[in-house]
């Protein structure tokens, strides 16, 4: 067989197709076209299409691995995830990540040194994770364990502080009790210790006392009397008391309240 053109594509400079006895045959990147020295009527053998094709496979992966990796750092997981998804082999995704490796590409000791200062110093996750995060991306557990020990107990527990503080502005209008459970529940699935967890809880709940529960309380009944005012007497104090310790205030504490301050639930007129 013998190639009777060659013709750069319109849409990728980089690639040409290869014409043999007037027909389209296939397609190759510049470099292959090099490498095998293809040009117009230079013959070819079945074995040395074979290789042609198999060699253009290899650096189609390349190629698009390497586009991959230019917008961020990427572990080896990632990258075989991803040339699957391109329909590229297994067997050429194999080659292609051995050639990243050599290219100074891959290294999945620095990339999780690299993915771990950048969550600790971008985000509030804790530690624990972050190490899922990197066992999902495919990092062993001995490089997970030589890494993690970068995020230091000081920082994890201001991180930890960070988001139980944005929490407790979120949730001003709960119980002390309830809003320190929000916040250690909330920082255990984010990845803290439960050790972290309560010290950052009390540190954010650390201004809220009896008074400003007494107050959140008062303005919650006030709410919750206003909603349930066209019930009659009886049935309006028990949904009452139910939504009230619903949002983690004590029944006793409740009933200390209303008789406190002298508050009832007055009879709806029937009609």
């Amino acid at each position: 067989m013998k190639i009777t053109a060659i013709t750069a594509q319109q849409k990728n400079k980089e690639r040409y197709n290869i014409f043999v006895d007037e027909n389209y045959l296939f397609s190759v990147d510049e470099a292959v076209l090099v490498k095998f020295q293809l040009k117009k009527n230079k013959s070819l053998t079945n074995e040395e299409i074979d290789e042609i094709v198999e060699a253009d496979e290899i650096r189609k992966g390349l190629n698009r691995a390497i586009q991959f990796l230019a917008r961020r750092v990427r572990s080896e997981k990632e990258v075989r995830d991803y040339l699957k998804k391109q329909e590229i082999s297994e067997v050429h995704i194999s080659t292609v990540i051995q050639k990243l490796a050599d290219m100074n590409y891959l290294d999945d000791a620095e990339f999780a040194k690299l993915y771990i200062k950048t969550q600790m110093k971008t985000t509030t996750k804790g530690k624990g994770k972050i190490e899922r995060e990197l066992v999902e991306k495919g990092i062993t557990r001995e490089l997970i364990t030589d890494t993690v020990s970068l995020y230091s107990e000081d920082l994890q527990f201001e991180n930890a502080t960070k988001e139980a503080r944005k929490i407790a502005r979120r949730g001003k209008k709960t119980s002390r009790k309830i809003l320190t459970q929000k916040i250690v529940t909330d920082l255990l699935q984010k990845g803290y210790s439960i050790e972290l967890a309560k010290k950052a809880a009390e540190v954010a709940t650390m201004d809220l006392n009896e008074d400003s529960d007494e107050q959140i309380l008062g303005e919650q009944l006030e709410k919750l009397m206003r909603k349930n005012k066209r019930l009659d007497s009886k049935k309006a104090k028990q949904k009452t008391i139910q939504s009230l310790m619903q949002k983690g205030f004590q029944y006793d504490t409740i009933q200390s309240y209303l008789a406190e301050h002298e508050i009832v639930f007055e009879e709806v007129e029937q009609d």
